[in-house]
């Protein structure tokens, strides 16, 4: 393997299963609830999951603007999925911000959105794509795609945050 010249930074590695180790470092600092949506199963969990991943949310460095990011968090499924869509196109499926973005959208789904699964497929299928010899993508990817989230009507009604008063 040959050094970079002097003054030049070393270029990222071309295989895809192998992030840059600038990224790999991120990687391993984010808080392993960040990954949560690339190896659990949605059947896996549930409302105290919801919660614990917001919390961290909270207070990760947002993935996007500190103004759009916190109107997402607010529990519009809309203001997520624009959001998530934007950072998994512009940052790839890879890294902090696909993470922190499709952790947003795991909350989502678990809040009962029905667009929010849909869009964490899609990014697994992806991911997987770039990972071909990991199986448990893919398998995962069909899981989030058939998963119809089972939230109790009343809290469907009730963007998280408002209060049951008139």
């Amino acid at each position: 393997m040959t050094r970079p010249s002097p003054g030049r930074r070393a270029a990222c590695p071309a295989d895809p299963a192998r992030p840059c180790p600038s990224a790999a470092a991120a990687l391993r600092r984010a808080p392993p609830m960040l990954r949560l949506w690339r190896v659990v199963p949605p059947q896996a969990l549930g409302p105290a999951t919801a919660r614990s991943l917001l919390m961290v949310l909270r207070v990760v460095e947002p993935p996007c603007s500190r103004r759009r990011w916190e109107a997402a968090l607010r529990g519009d499924p809309a203001a997520m999925a624009r959001v998530a869509l934007t950072v998994l196109r512009v940052h790839g499926v890879t890294g902090p911000a696909a993470d922190t973005a499709a952790s947003g959208l795991l909350v989502q789904a678990l809040r009962g959105d029905r667009t929010a699964p849909v869009i964490l497929a899609t990014a697994l299928r992806r991911l997987a794509r770039r990972r071909p010899d990991d199986r448990h993508l893919a398998v995962l990817a069909d899981r989030w795609a058939a998963w119809s989230p089972r939230v109790p009507p009343a809290q469907r009604a009730r963007p998280a945050g408002h209060g049951s008063g008139p």
